[in-house]
C-alpha cells in the first residue's frame, strides 16, 4: 500500500501552518515533500520536522538550487539541514532544461547547458552521497518536450547522469508532456524516491502557468478528477513498492485547498492502492 503526502499546499488565508498540517494528518496523509524552511520559515528545522512527525507527518526532502554550479558550493549547508530533520534525500526542482517555469513560457535552454547541468548533476550525486543523502530531480513537462538531436532531454539526463540519480518523478507533467506515466514508472523501477500526484483537465493550458496574465493560469484540477491515469499510477507504485504519492495541484480550479486535498485523499484511497 502507498501513503499519500502533500506537496506544496499551505494554507491559503495565512493562518496557522500547524493548524493546516494537523488538519492534513487527520484526513489521512502521512508526509510532507517539501523543505520545511518553505513550509515553516524562520523556525528551527530540528524542531518543526519533530512537530511534522508528532502530528504523524513524515518530512521527506531538503530543496536543492535548480542552478547546480551554485548547489555544488552548498552542498555542506544543506547537508546540514537535512540532517538536523533526520531527511535521508536532496531534491532539485528546476534545471536549465526547464527554464521558462522561472523566466517565462517559451524560454529554453541550450544544449550545452544541459550537458553542463549533467556535469554538475553528477558531482553533487558524489558530494551528496558522501554525506549520506540521496541527490533527486523533480521533472517538469519541459524534460519530455525538449528535444536536442532527435533525443528528448529525460532520455538524455537517463544516458549522461550517474544511475544513482533517483526521481522525485511527476506523473502529471509526464503526462502533459505527452508520455504515459506508467511506462515511465515501470522504466524507473528502483529509482523512483517518491511521485507527486498531479492532475490535469487540459494537458497543455498548464505549460503558461508562470505567465503574467491570470487568465492563462489554467489546466489544473483536483486529483481525480482530470485526465491523468491516476488508477494505473497508483496500482504500479504498489507493484513497485514505493512508499510515498503526494499529491500536488500548482494552480487551484473551482475548489480551495482544502477541498483539492479532502477529494484528492479520497480519490485516491478509493483506488484500494493508498491508505
Amino acid at each position: 500500500m502507498v501513503k499519500a503526502g502533500i506537496v506544496g499546499f499551505l494554507p491559503e488565508d495565512k493562518s496557522d501552518v500547524w493548524e493546516f498540517f494537523k488538519w492534513c494528518a487527520d484526513l489521512g496523509y502521512k508526509a510532507i515533500d517539501m523543505d520545511l524552511s518553505y513550509a515553516a520559515p524562520g523556525e528551527d528545522l530540528t524542531e518543526s520536522a519533530s512537530r511534522l512527525r508528532n502530528l504523524g507527518l513524515e518530512p521527506l526532502t531538503m530543496g536543492c538550487p535548480g542552478d547546480f554550479e551554485l548547489a555544488v558550493g552548498r552542498v555542506a549547508e544543506i547537508a546540514k539541514k537535512a540532517h538536523a530533520q533526520g531527511i535521508k534525500r536532496v531534491t532539485a526542482y528546476s534545471s536549465s532544461i526547464s527554464k521558462s517555469i522561472h523566466e517565462g513560457y517559451g524560454v529554453h535552454g541550450t544544449y550545452d547547458e544541459m550537458m553542463r547541468d549533467f556535469e554538475y548533476m553528477n558531482r553533487l550525486i558524489e558530494l551528496f552521497d558522501e554525506e549520506g543523502l540521496t541527490f533527486c530531480y523533480h521533472n517538469h513537462y519541459h524534460e519530455f518536450i525538449t528535444v536536442y538531436h532527435g533525443v528528448n532531454a529525460f532520455d538524455r539526463m537517463l544516458y549522461n547522469v550517474d544511475s544513482r540519480l533517483k526521481f522525485d518523478l511527476d506523473v502529471g507533467w509526464v503526462t502533459s508532456g505527452g508520455y504515459d506515466p506508467v511506462e515511465v514508472l515501470k522504466r524507473l523501477e528502483g529509482r523512483i524516491a517518491c511521485i507527486h500526484v498531479k492532475d490535469f483537465y487540459d494537458l497543455q493550458k498548464p505549460w503558461k502557468m508562470v505567465e503574467k496574465d491570470p487568465s492563462s493560469k489554467e489546466g489544473f484540477t483536483a486529483v481525480g478528477t482530470g485526465v491523468v491515469n491516476i488508477p494505473g499510477v497508483l496500482k504500479e507504485l504498489d507493484r513497485q513498492s514505493v512508499e510515498y504519492a503526494c499529491v500536488e495541484q500548482d494552480i487551484m480550479r473551482n475548489l480551495n485547498p482544502r477541498e483539492a486535498l479532502t477529494m484528492s485523499y479520497l480519490a485516491m484511497k478509493e483506488s484500494g492502492y493508498v491508505w
